[in-house]
């Protein structure tokens, strides 16, 4: 069963070089952990190890580590891509960041590779849209307060 890949595109306000870094090395400050943990521990924190092959984990506040997934490819600050891992299934995750002309960040995001679950590649992607409206919520509100003289 053929199932595209989510799409989303926003806007947020700090520039390119913000926006990624808030996204990969700065995850933990952000990300739903309430919501979106492999753990199911609110108190875990998601890690991006910078560069190609850099590893992507959740690390639980006891030290265990939940695999998310593999860095493909890093390219600051335009794109980062990761294998992103959906239970024990890999899907691939592309960001891009680009200036808006205004200050700000325009957002793009392709979670693809649906067809890894088969019979399922449709309620597996739906489940997972879902989730993502939580998680780029999270990602704005981020952001716009990074500009406020935070430093990040």
């Amino acid at each position: 069963m053929a199932a595209g890949p989510l799409r989303y595109r926003f806007v947020v306000r700090c520039p390119p070089d913000q926006a990624f870094r808030l996204w990969t090395v700065r995850a933990a400050a952000w990300w739903p952990m309430a919501t979106h943990s492999a753990s199911g521990r609110r108190d875990a924190v998601l890690v991006i190890e910078p560069g190609a092959g850099g590893r992507v984990y959740e690390r639980a506040p006891d030290g265990r580590e939940f695999s998310w997934g593999t860095v493909l490819a890093w390219e600051p600050p335009g794109r980062l891509v990761c294998e992103w891992l959906v239970g024990d299934t890999a899907t691939e995750l592309e960001v891009r960041f680009a200036a808006d002309g205004d200050g700000g960040t325009v957002v793009e995001i392709e979670h693809r590779g649906w067809e890894q679950f088969g019979e399922a590649a449709s309620d597996r992607r739906d489940h997972n849209a879902r989730g993502w409206s939580g998680v780029i919520s999270q990602f704005v509100t981020a952001c716009a307060g990074s500009t406020a003289g935070s430093g990040t």
